[in-house]
């Protein structure tokens, strides 16, 4: 048993990705990203045009070297993580089939399940933040190459599943994005140890945490101007 639980925790024996993928990865999810970016953009162009757009910015950011914008992104901020990627393509094709103008919401009125994967990211980043900053005691972005922290995320993605799932609000599709999304990028983690071995980098990354605490920030705001409108002014 002390044996099995050496291995299972221990981070010097990390499975990592090959130079190619790592290559290939860095390119392809800047693609999607720019293209889903590109698109956001030209939201208000017809849908030819704002397609047309966001396969150029896609293929121009596939081209290899320097060329492309990807190798200088990946230059200041490295590969986006796999979950950036898989929530910026599943956005990219639901508003390709809409028309101009409707919105870039996914969430409904109700927003169990993906309001709680989004405080789970915000809090995460803020550890790493700490990690980064050595504020804390053991280092947790190294215990992110062992085997022991994907399953923990295993087990707390279930864990959502269980506890948001069964609830007929959370079976709408913009709900079952938050229970598809963390298994999904696990499998694909599993499978090629993208982008960089390390399940922290895979789940989370630095644009996805700035985004969800603007998010965040924008919910809030909104909830504040809503309730003032909605509440009938008072005399003395």
């Amino acid at each position: 048993m002390s044996t099995f639980l050496d291995i299972l925790w221990a981070t010097d024996n990390a499975v990592l990705p090959s130079a190619t993928a790592m290559r290939v990865a860095l390119h392809l999810l800047w693609a999607i990203v720019l293209g889903s970016g590109a698109l956001l953009i030209a939201g208000k162009l017809a849908r030819p045009y704002r397609l047309g757009l966001s396969f150029l910015v896609i293929a121009w950011t596939l081209m290899p070297g320097a060329m492309s914008p990807a190798y200088w992104l990946g230059l200041a901020f490295q590969t986006p993580s796999l979950m950036s990627g898989a929530i910026c393509l599943v956005w990219f094709l639901r508003q390709a089939r809409q028309a101009p103008g409707t919105g870039v919401s996914m969430a409904g009125p109700r927003v169990d399940a993906l309001g709680m994967l989004a405080w789970v990211g915000v809090g995460l980043g803020w550890v790493l933040l700490m990690d980064t900053l050595a504020w804390l005691p053991v280092s947790i972005y190294a215990w992110g190459f062992s085997t022991a922290a994907f399953s923990s995320v295993l087990v707390s993605a279930m864990l959502l599943w269980v506890l948001f799932g069964a609830t007929g609000t959370n079976r709408k599709a913009s709900q079952l994005v938050a229970f598809v999304l963390p298994p999904l990028v696990l499998m694909l983690f599993l499978l090629t140890r993208l982008p960089t071995g390390n399940v922290w980098d895979a789940l989370l990354d630095p644009w996805l945490w700035v985004a969800l605490q603007l998010g965040w920030f924008v919910s809030v705001v909104r909830r504040l101007k809503a309730g003032g409108r909605a509440s009938p002014a008072t005399r003395v």
